[in-house]
């Protein structure tokens, strides 16, 4: 995973709104602050963007009833633990097909090569991330009590 851009998408997350981040002017400034690179920064901003469902350039929108079928380098990225999840995320509820598949492309977009798995805990710092910038208020809330319940001294 690319850890410097994942960085800097934890540190947003948990200081600002990701919604409203790359609108503020002292963001920018902050992270600069905080040691980040403007490459790393400028990074972190497109990958914020490229949550959002409006600009996500998928041929047919994917059917809630469809079965995911994974390509191979998103078997590699996403390991069986990391699908049966966002399975999982999708039966309760939580993730539709059209979050699924744009946490699914984010999941991709962090990975450097083919061959670099991803970790669970990851996924679920990008499903919250996707959630949140999209503003899906109610599944962001349903996704923070199931991880909160998975380990009750979570946080965030």
């Amino acid at each position: 995973m690319n850890e410097n851009l994942l960085d800097v998408l934890l540190y947003l997350f948990e200081n600002f709104s990701l919604a409203d981040a790359e609108h503020m002017s002292s963001v920018r400034d902050d992270l600069g602050d905080a040691g980040f690179f403007p490459d790393e920064i400028d990074d972190a901003f497109a990958w914020i963007r490229a949550t959002d469902p409006d600009g996500q350039a998928m041929a047919v929108a994917p059917s809630d009833d469809a079965i995911r079928v994974y390509a191979d380098r998103e078997m590699h990225v996403l390991d069986a633990e990391c699908r049966g999840y966002l399975a999982q995320l999708e039966q309760a509820g939580v993730l539709s097909a059209t979050a699924r598949e744009i946490v699914i492309d984010r999941m991709m977009a962090l990975a450097e090569d083919a061959f670099e798995g991803a970790d669970i805990e990851q996924l679920k710092w990008v499903v919250m991330m996707v959630l949140s910038s999209s503003g899906q208020d109610q599944a962001y809330a349903r996704m923070e009590a199931m991880i909160h319940a998975e380990s009750p001294g979570a946080s965030h």
